[in-house]
């Protein structure tokens, strides 16, 4: 399932969008991918669903694995403040770097 993000989507991909409009990033240059029951989810060693995020002006991608006891949106905010999408477009008007 690949989707850009929406102000009306709802769980993971809702709360991603708040996080990317809160600290100034531009949402329209991330894309998702949201999985609830991926194919090798023995080999990720993962119960629950995948989620890859990719940064269309930076090509960055991660994959965090989500559901019960995962700590994937404290791990995206660590990969936007500093790591993996600190470059990625930012939006207009103030965010909250």
């Amino acid at each position: 399932m690949r989707a850009l993000f929406s102000s009306d989507a709802p769980g993971v991909s809702q709360a991603l969008w708040g996080v990317l409009r809160a600290k100034g990033f531009e949402p329209g240059d991330f894309e998702l991918d949201e999985d609830d029951t991926p194919a090798h989810s023995d080999f990720f060693g993962v119960m629950s669903g995948l989620l890859r995020v990719k940064c269309c002006s930076t090509g960055e991608e991660r994959i965090y694995p989500t559901g019960s006891g995962s700590a994937w949106l404290g791990a995206f905010l660590m990969d936007l403040g500093g790591g993996h999408f600190a470059r990625a477009a930012r939006g207009v008007g103030t965010g909250l770097a």
